[in-house]
C-alpha cells in the first residue's frame, strides 16, 4: 500500500519538468546522466502509459545539481515531512553577501509577479501557466537560498 495521495505522487512529476526547465532542458540535461530524453520525458509525463515511470535516485540528483537547487530531493523530503537545508560552506559562494544579490532576487521576484499577471488576465490559469509558474518560482527560491546562506556564513 502507498502511503501518499496520488495528488502527492503526481507533484514528483511535475517538479521533474520544472527542474527540466531549470537545468536548461531535458535535451539538454541527457548529456549529465545516463538516461536518454525518452526516459526523461517520461518521468515528468502525467499521461497515463507513464504514471508508474519515476526518476531514479541517482537521476534525481543529477538533475537538482544540473537545476542549481535540490527542487526533486526538496519536494521528496517535504512529502517525508522534513525540509532541506544547506550547509554553509557549500552552499555559499565565493563572494559575500552584496547589491547584487539583492538585484537578483528583486529580479526573479519580478518574474514571478509579472508571470502572476500574465496568468490571471484571461481569468483562468492554464497548464502552461502553471508550469512557468513553477519554473519561476523556483528560481526567486533558490535566490533567497542563497541570500540566507551567505547571512548565515557572516555569521558565522
Amino acid at each position: 500500500m502507498r502511503h501518499f495521495s496520488e495528488k502527492a505522487y503526481r507533484s514528483l512529476k511535475c517538479v521533474c519538468s520544472v527542474a527540466y526547465d531549470l537545468a536548461g532542458g531535458n535535451t539538454l540535461f541527457q548529456h549529465s546522466t545516463r538516461v536518454v530524453v525518452s526516459q526523461l520525458s517520461k518521468y515528468a509525463s502525467l499521461n497515463e502509459d507513464d504514471e508508474k515511470s519515476y526518476m531514479p535516485i541517482d537521476v534525481a540528483v543529477d538533475l537538482d545539481r544540473a537545476a542549481g537547487s535540490p527542487i526533486i530531493t526538496g519536494t521528496m523530503a517535504q512529502l517525508l515531512g522534513f525540509r532541506l537545508e544547506p550547509l554553509t560552506a557549500a552552499a555559499v559562494e565565493a563572494d559575500k553577501l552584496s547589491e547584487r544579490d539583492a538585484h537578483k532576487l528583486l529580479a526573479e521576484a519580478m518574474d514571478v509577479s509579472q508571470a502572476l499577471l500574465a496568468a490571471f488576465a484571461d481569468g483562468r490559469v492554464d497548464a502552461l501557466e502553471k508550469k512557468r509558474l513553477r519554473v519561476e518560482l523556483r528560481e526567486v527560491i533558490r535566490a533567497a537560498e542563497t541570500v540566507l546562506a551567505k547571512l548565515d556564513e557572516e555569521v558565522a
